[in-house]
C-alpha cells in the first residue's frame, strides 16, 4: 500500500512538471519537440505503458499513458504547423 502512495506521488509530481510545458505549446500553436522525439516519445512511452500494464503496475500505467499522450499534442500542432505531408519529409526540424 505504501508503495502504492509514492507511485501516486510520483505520478502527481511528474504530471504537474509537464502541464505548464504542455499549455505553452498548445497556448503557442507551435510545437515544442522535435519531429523525431515526438515519435521516439510516444513509442517508447506506450510501450513502457504495455509493460507497466503487465506488471499491473497502475500508477506506471497512467504515467506512460499521459506520457504517451504528450509528443501526440505537440505533433498535432506540428501537423497544423506544417501540414500532414511534412511527417514523411526530412526537414531542419527532424
Amino acid at each position: 500500500m505504501a508503495s502504492d502512495l509514492f507511485g501516486l506521488l510520483g505520478l502527481g509530481l511528474i504530471l504537474l512538471a509537464w502541464i505548464p510545458g504542455l499549455l505553452e505549446t498548445i497556448k503557442s500553436g507551435k510545437p515544442g519537440m522535435l519531429k523525431r522525439f515526438m515519435v521516439l516519445y510516444f513509442l517508447g512511452s506506450l510501450s513502457l505503458g504495455i509493460y507497466a500494464w503487465q506488471l499491473n503496475a497502475i500508477p506506471f500505467v497512467i504515467l506512460n499513458i499521459m506520457a504517451a499522450i504528450v509528443p501526440l499534442v505537440h505533433l498535432y500542432f506540428f501537423i497544423k504547423k506544417h501540414g500532414l505531408k511534412s511527417i514523411l519529409t526530412p526537414s531542419s526540424e527532424l
